[in-house]
């Protein structure tokens, strides 16, 4: 079953230090251009550190976006 709406943003451990700084697309690693969006905020924590960021994808929509929304 599919939901309608956004694809939730992977997981802080799952990104690369250009993709947390937003510099690149969380999606497919380019470096982000003009016509870049926010899909998000990237959650992650390390004990009691937040590590949670808003991260970005390249101009919409991006070739490698995943397509199944995940269940809240």
């Amino acid at each position: 079953m599919t939901g309608i709406g956004r694809p939730k943003p992977p997981p802080v451990k799952e990104l690369n230090g250009w993709q947390y700084l937003g510099w690149h697309c969380c999606w497919c690693d380019k470096a982000l251009r003009a016509g870049a969006r926010s899909v998000g905020r990237a959650e992650g924590h390390s004990g009691a550190h937040d590590l949670s960021i808003e991260v970005y994808e390249c101009a919409p929509p991006c070739p490698e976006r995943p397509t199944e929304i995940e269940p809240e």
